[in-house]
This record gives C-alpha cells, sequence and structure tokens, in this order.
C-alpha cells in the first residue's frame, strides 16, 4: 500500500514542475502526445507533416535549378511544388482544438484546489 506521504510528496513534485515549465509548454507536450496516439487526427498530423516535408524539399529543389538555362525541368518541379503546396494548404488545420487545452487546464485547477484544501 502506497503512503500518504508519498502520495502528497508526489502531488507536490507535480504541481511544482507545472508552475516551473508552464502550463502552456505541457500542453503543447500533451498535444504531441496525443498526436502520437493512433487515432484519425494522428493519422491526419502525420499526412500533413509528409506534405509540408514534400512542399518544402520541392521548394529547395526548385531554388537549385536554373529557371532560364533547365526551364523544363524547373517548370516541371514548379508544377509539383504548386500541387503539393495545394494539398498542403486544403489539408492544413489549426493547431490543438480549443477543448484541449480546456480539459488539461480543468485538471491542473481541481489538482490546485485539492491541495488547498
Amino acid at each position: 500500500m502506497v503512503s500518504l506521504l508519498l502520495i502528497v510528496f508526489l502531488i507536490q513534485l507535480l504541481i511544482h514542475l507545472i508552475n516551473t515549465i508552464g502550463a502552456s509548454t505541457i500542453n503543447e507536450l500533451l498535444w504531441l502526445l496525443y498526436q502520437k496516439l493512433p487515432l484519425q487526427s494522428s493519422a491526419l498530423a502525420a499526412d500533413q507533416l509528409r506534405l509540408r516535408r514534400e512542399v518544402l524539399r520541392l521548394k529547395q529543389e526548385m531554388k537549385g535549378i536554373s529557371s532560364q538555362d533547365e526551364f523544363a525541368r524547373w517548370a516541371r518541379v514548379r508544377r509539383q511544388h504548386d500541387r503539393a503546396q495545394g494539398e498542403y494548404d486544403q489539408k492544413s488545420e489549426p493547431p490543438p482544438p480549443p477543448f484541449f487545452p480546456r480539459k488539461v487546464v480543468t485538471l491542473g485547477v481541481l489538482a490546485d484546489e485539492m491541495m488547498n484544501v
């Protein structure tokens, strides 16, 4: 059986970490962990990350090609870039949904209130 002293110590340690690191940083870390879970939203986030990498790769490739000397190759890469950029813009979603931080903040407030009782 876990002693009461250990439970109180762990709760105090958790509260101290939250106050030291900051609630917004913890919210962002929890959101990243949430996206790693095998859910539909994590698959969308992984697809969005793949598209962003593809757009950046094509943009770098375009910068390395002279549009005057190798116009056909540059135009082909430009079309690929525009297609990938359009797909990325279409699938891009805003950062964490508003319900996620509210739940985390509510849990933090409840934990703080429990410690003050």
